[in-house]
């Protein structure tokens, strides 16, 4: 009899790769999701953590039984077995391959989790730092705005006051020619 645990996946790789892609068009938008896709993330590196150490646990249990039961085979059949015997038939036996194969497969959900986590640390740090520049670039834009429009309104300003001069001067030209 071979025990077999079956060792569930948390991340779905494509879902998450379509989670961490953001459009700095869509800057707010990003901002307000990455909260709750951290937790999301968070949640699942928990769960596959868990697994890991229920699968330990499993692996503890299932080579203590099989090296009991290897021990009192041995005995029966009138074998005196040393430690290094019993550690090597537990080793080969098919219900600690297993376990120990679901063991590897569930520490690598983890690590796989893990990095989905860390990869939205980063993400956070992308999305503050798209959002300084484009602060920096509407500062910019505002003061460009600024300085046009103070531009806009000297010339304007010398534009009156060389009307009214050449209104002056024309009034001035006719007051004379009157004279």
């Amino acid at each position: 009899m071979t025990a077999t645990f079956t060792v569930k996946n948390f991340i779905d790789t494509a879902q998450m790769k379509r989670d961490l892609a953001y459009s700095p068009a869509d800057l707010s938008n990003a901002m307000m999701q990455q909260a709750s896709l951290f937790a999301h993330y968070g949640v699942i590196a928990a769960q596959a953590s868990r697994q890991v150490d229920t699968v330990k646990l499993l692996l503890e249990s299932t080579e203590a039984a099989v090296y009991r039961r290897e021990r009192e085979t041995a005995l029966q059949d009138g074998e005196k077995p040393t430690v290094a015997d019993l550690d090597k038939r537990v080793a080969r036996n098919g219900r600690v391959v297993n376990m120990k194969k679901a063991l590897i497969e569930a520490k690598q959900i983890e690590a796989n989790a893990k990095t989905a986590t860390e990869a939205f640390r980063h993400r956070r740090d992308m999305l503050i730092q798209s959002g300084s520049t484009e602060r920096e670039e509407m500062k910019g834009e505002l003061a460009i705005s600024v300085r046009t429009a103070r531009d806009e309104a000297a010339s304007e300003s010398r534009n009156n006051l060389l009307a009214r001069q050449k209104q002056r001067m024309k009034e001035e030209a006719a007051g004379s020619e009157s004279s």
